[in-house]
């Protein structure tokens, strides 16, 4: 896998936004500005994790002001190279966070705790999955191999891929390769 990528953590619940309850549009759109402020505080390739733990109740416009806003611009490249993940082991928790996401047609990474085996909160089809996966269990894989892998030809690897690089589940890097032509690499991100 590539160099160590930079991440930071903000925990939500022992913010100044209300500590346990998260609720109202209005708390969401305080711990979104803080979050976005921490996203682009971050160096090309940087981790945000936005840990909800401790967090008794979350309400769904706060999950969609906070999360499904962030998720749908993170998806949109408006924070760049910048990836994010939520920390969460409560499934009753999530259940508002993956209602605005599915909504949007967004997903977004999840673990239980740093250094967690990841899973997915939100909406991607299941042949996402299938290539997410396959990513994810090899850590970092190119084009050419992630497309062996999983019987496809190198276009539609290359485009499934894109579209999971776009949502911010994997991180992708483009390299030159010979002659003169370009090689991605897929990496997982948490």
């Amino acid at each position: 896998m590539g160099e160590e990528q930079a991440h930071r953590v903000f925990e939500v619940a022992s913010g100044d936004f209300g500590g346990k309850l998260m609720v109202t549009r209005r708390t969401g759109r305080a711990v979104r500005e803080a979050l976005e402020g921490a996203l682009e505080e971050l160096p090309k390739g940087g981790i945000l994790y936005v840990d909800t733990r401790g967090v008794e109740l979350m309400d769904y416009s706060f999950a969609d002001e906070a999360l499904g806003i962030l998720a749908s611009r993170s998806a949109s490249g408006e924070y760049g190279d910048r990836h994010l993940v939520l920390v969460e082991e409560d499934r009753d928790l999530l259940e508002n966070v993956e209602a605005s996401l599915r909504q949007r047609s967004l997903a977004m990474i999840r673990v239980d705790e740093i250094g967690a085996e990841p899973g997915i909160v939100g909406e991607v089809p299941d042949h996402l999955v299938e290539t997410l996966q396959a990513i994810y269990d090899a850590g970092s894989i190119t084009n050419a191999a992630l497309a062996t892998r999983l019987g496809l030809n190198h276009t539609a690897c290359n485009n499934r891929a894109t579209r999971l690089a776009k949502l911010g589940l994997i991180h992708r890097r483009v390299e030159t390769a010979a002659p003169g032509g370009r090689q991605y690499t897929y990496e997982r991100i948490a």
